[in-house]
């Protein structure tokens, strides 16, 4: 039995100090084939500084060894050593037959330190010398859909499918079609592949992400058929709860929608999105305490989320609790959000407590990202008559009759202020 061997099954028996010892005597005493094997065997374990001493090693005796220089980057890459990892990529020529693997080394360490323009070049590159090669294609799939480049990632992915390659690195090329073509708003096809990768291998991820295609397409009847199917096949799969509840909410199925959010609370205690469904479901049911309670809790978990923030005031000022909605939203102008919404409600608070100046400053705000919304404009034009602003009114209401030239109502207001 060779010490590369022994050494392996110490390593496996957790004797460590032996296997230390049996390294040296391997390098000293092993064939090359051994070693070689020891290479492998090593770095798939992840003991990297033992595969770097028998890789030293043999560079040693064979210093044109254009593979042992990959071994040694790539070693490198896994260490965050980005200019050694580089040195020794560089070393490896366009004549050397590991050329093109080195490409792809590069390629591939180029995308994790955030360079996808770099690491699509390189692929070009390899690409060009080996235009059959289906590592390529897929990396280049894998590459502009991680990019959000879905068009072009498609061909890619169509190539593999074209060449029988149906999985690729334990993954489904139908479902990156799927996905791709959902991606780009093609739900159709989208669809057809997906459901290929379902027929193929009927996974929690196919079945969700076809539910989500068919959850995209408003077949709300179809998506929460299949996302049911994901929560018996694993119920701790959490992102199904949330789009399960709001499918069944789009049915107006209010006591089912709350059923499954209890069931997701139940796997996912800290997901605002769950409880903020919840809330929604309470109100579509007109129980607007429970809503609160949703929305509050919701907040406690996100306290950063503008969108809970502003159901909850909006809910606030419905119930005329405008000092509550006040100090919520205070907080997000402190910190120097700016939205629209925000400044709107804001300005509703504050008319509705009798700070018209404050008011004044938050419609103004919110002005001129919602000089278009109808109700906005038309509210605004009665804060300025109630404030003695006769142009001021005259201006937005007309800009709202432009808008709703139906509304007789604000006809006739403006008529009544022309008459003085």
């Amino acid at each position: 039995m060779s010490y590369s061997t022994q050494m392996i099954e110490a390593i496996q028996n957790e004797e460590l100090d032996l296997a230390n010892a049996l390294l040296e005597k391997a390098i000293d005493e092993d064939t090359e084939e051994d070693l070689y094997a020891l290479i492998e065997t090593l770095y798939d374990l992840g003991f990297l500084d033992e595969t770097k001493q028998v890789v030293t090693h043999l560079l040693t005796q064979f210093p044109e060894e254009d593979g042992l220089k990959l071994t040694l980057a790539e070693i490198a890459i896994e260490e965050g050593n980005e200019l050694e990892a580089f040195e020794w990529l560089d070393q490896v020529d366009a004549s050397s037959p590991y050329y093109v693997q080195a490409l792809l080394v590069s390629a591939d360490y180029y995308q994790t330190l955030d360079l996808p323009e770099v690491s699509r070049q390189k692929l070009l590159l390899a690409k060009e010398l080996l235009p059959e090669e289906p590592v390529i294609d897929f990396a280049l799939g894998e590459l502009l859909f991680a990019s959000g480049e879905y068009k072009e990632a498609i061909g890619y992915y169509e190539n593999l499918l074209t060449n029988h390659h149906l999985q690729f690195a334990g993954t489904s090329i139908h479902g990156r079609l799927g996905n791709a073509y959902g991606a780009i708003g093609d739900l159709e096809n989208a669809i057809d592949y997906m459901n290929e990768a379902v027929e193929m291998q009927e996974t929690s991820d196919h079945l969700f992400q076809l539910g989500y295609l068919y959850f995209q397409k408003k077949d709300y009847t179809r998506s929460t058929e299949l996302f049911n199917k994901v929560k018996e096949l694993d119920p701790s799969y959490t992102s199904v709860y949330v789009y399960l509840a709001k499918g069944y909410l789009e049915e107006h199925d209010e006591d089912k929608a709350l059923e499954i959010v209890d069931e997701g609370r139940y796997y996912d205690k800290e997901n605002p999105l769950l409880f903020s469904i919840g809330a929604e479901a309470s109100l579509a049911k007109g129980d607007a305490e429970a809503a609160e309670d949703f929305y509050k809790k919701a907040l406690d978990r996100d306290p950063e989320n503008l969108s809970i923030t502003l159901h909850l005031t909006n809910l606030l000022i419905e119930q005329e609790r405008y000092e509550e909605a006040l100090s919520l939203m205070e907080m997000k102008l402190e910190t120097g959000e700016e939205d629209p919404q925000l400044f709107w409600n804001s300005a509703k608070a504050y008319n509705m407590e009798e700070e018209y100046d404050k008011a004044r400053e938050n419609y103004e705000k919110a002005y001129y990202s919602l000089k278009d919304t109808p109700a906005f404009i038309k509210e605004y034009a009665v804060f300025l008559r109630e404030e003695g602003d006769r142009a001021g009114f005259i201006k937005e209401a007309n800009r709202y009759l432009a808008l709703k030239p139906d509304d007789l109502e604000v006809v006739e207001w403006i008529k009544n202020e022309e008459l003085y």
